[in-house]
């Protein structure tokens, strides 16, 4: 199975890891903009809607303040029949003196005829067919006319008007004009950009002023605020397309209270969003740059990746030929061996020193042969090994013997294996020809056992103890120089219930504890009892 190690190696996968980081940080810039995006158009709404309160409040004093006019001409015109005399005039003009500049006041009899005017110079003017006398005159008390042009200065203005009843007769109207030019002011006065519209509605969709103006009477009931208006009075809305000039707007709405009329501030959305985009150019001013250095070190990353890859793959290669090699090595030492053994068998030497020199070499041949299959170089795994070992050795011997292992996992160097092999081959084999002669029911037990960085091997046999007078062999000095090799240290316990060889040896080579013994030196020292107690005190040799 790949490593992860070697998954993170390769360069198509750092290129997308890299490739998500970029679409992470992409997305999450993405996801910036939009909330960037949206907190302008936020904001863009909530000035709409400052606005259309603002014009609405003006809107509304503007109206009151008329109609207030309005009631007081109403009262100076007294019962009498309307007239042009000079006292009617200066009590109107007093009654109307605190208009706005601008303002323009009439009064018209019931026919439609003016009467009175704060234009000088008015001439006879009537307006028997305008729609807003009509409606006065079929009893409605008070109208606000849509945009019209004054007859009487042929500005556009709208017209506050109110009618005039006397004893349940109509006796006229009373109007006033205000110019459209005055929503201009309101505009200027709340700031909203120059491509930005102030508007003042009807109920029925008829305009009665806009900034800027417009040259011609306009119904837009149609428009979106009609179908929001009966959810709530004021609000905002989105406007792909201004029925006026095709502009795209974003529109706040103001129902004014107790009047026919609706108060609109539209912006317009480039120039809500002029600020987003500035901020959007600054931030790319800074981010491009940046993904560009990351986009260009991904490159560099997975180019360094793809030649440590390339790296990794010869040196892959290298391992997989060293470990072939490795295996060929062993295997041809193990032919050798078992050459070896085969043309020590065709020598005319005593069966026992025969027999005793081909365990001892299968026994190194089974070393060779258990690395190069279990492909285990640098750390070879001990327990099959032995328990290999053992069985491949009772097999050389008629007796019945019963075996017992208990091996614990371990896995030790490879030096170790060969001299470990070699003692086991001289305990088990040693056992095996003195230990079980004789016996229906012999019995063997091997056990592996790790603690505190040592290993300890017990070999232990049923069988006699050792004589006491034993004699040293060369299972003996073999043993002693094996365990002087390894670092390890040995004991031998012996009783009239069998013999138990115990070794305790370093997992690693080099670890070795008190003294190492070497070959030669066991050739000088070192004991094994090879003979047993068999009933009589008979000695045998190794």
């Amino acid at each position: 199975m790949e490593t992860l190690h070697a998954r993170i190696a390769r360069p198509g996968t750092a290129i997308a890891l890299t490739a998500i980081i970029i679409a992470a940080a992409l997305t999450l810039a993405g996801l910036l903009v939009w909330q960037n995006y949206r907190i302008a158009l936020t904001a863009g709404e909530t000035k709409a809607q400052s606005a259309a309160d603002v014009v609405a409040a003006h809107m509304e004093w503007m109206v009151e303040a008329s109609d207030q006019a309005l009631r007081r001409i109403d009262a100076a015109i007294g019962d009498g029949a309307i007239g042009t005399t000079k006292d009617a005039v200066e009590d109107i003009s007093g009654a109307v003196g605190d208009l706005p500049e601008g303002f323009q006041y009439s009064v018209y009899d019931a026919v439609g005829v003016l009467r009175l005017s704060s234009v000088a110079k008015a001439g006879s003017i009537r307006i028997d067919d305008r729609d807003y006398f009509k409606q006065l005159k079929a009893g409605m008390p008070a109208v606000i006319s849509s945009r019209v042009v004054e007859p009487l200065t042929g500005l556009p203005v709208f017209i506050i008007a109110r009618n005039i009843v006397r004893k349940g007769q109509f006796r006229g109207v009373a109007s006033i004009a205000i110019p459209v030019q005055k929503i201009d002011d309101f505009w200027k006065a709340i700031g909203l950009g120059r491509h930005s519209i102030v508007t003042v509605l009807r109920v029925d969709g008829w305009v009665v002023a806009r900034h800027p103006d417009i040259q011609k009477p306009l119904n837009i009931s149609n428009s979106n605020v009609f179908k929001l208006l009966p959810k709530s009075p004021q609000g905002t809305y989105f406007s792909p397309v201004s029925p006026v000039d095709g502009a795209t707007r974003i529109v706040g709405y103001h129902k004014i209270e107790h009047r026919p009329l609706i108060a609109i501030a539209g912006i317009d959305i480039d120039e809500v969003l002029a600020m987003f985009w500035h901020s959007l150019e600054l931030q790319l001013a800074f981010a491009l740059p940046v993904l560009a250095v990351l986009v260009g070190f991904a490159v560099w990353i997975a180019w360094l990746l793809r030649a440590f890859a390339a790296r990794n793959l010869e040196l892959e290669a290298a391992v997989e030929r060293n470990h072939v090699l490795f295996r060929e090595i062993h295997h041809r030492v193990k032919n050798n061996l078992q050459a070896v053994s085969s043309l020590i068998r065709l020598q005319p030497l005593p069966d026992e020193v025969r027999d005793n020199m081909a365990r001892r070499i299968s026994a190194m041949v089974a070393v060779h042969e258990h690395i190069y299959q279990s492909d285990q170089f640098e750390r070879v795994s001990l327990a099959p090994y032995t328990e290999r070992l053992v069985s491949e050795i009772a097999r050389t011997y008629p007796q019945e013997v019963k075996i017992d292992t208990s091996l614990a996992g371990l896995t030790v160097d490879r030096d170790l294996v060969l001299p470990i092999g070699m003692i086991v081959n001289e305990v088990v084999s040693n056992a095996f020809k003195y230990a079980f002669q004789g016996q229906a029911a012999g019995r063997l037990s091997v056990s592996l056992l790790e603690g505190g960085g040592e290993a300890t091997l017990k070999i232990a046999d049923n069988g006699p103890g050792l004589s006491d007078g034993s004699k040293k062999g060369m299972g003996s000095r073999l043993i002693a120089g094996f365990v002087g090799q390894i670092g390890g240290r040995y004991q031998i316990e012996s009783s009239d219930g069998g013999v138990t060889f115990i070794l305790v040896f370093p997992l690693r080579q080099g670890e070795a504890q008190g003294h190492e013994a070497t070959l030669d030196e066991a050739h000088r020292g070192g004991e094994m009892h090879d003979d047993r107690r068999t009933g009589r005190q008979a000695q045998r040799s190794a």
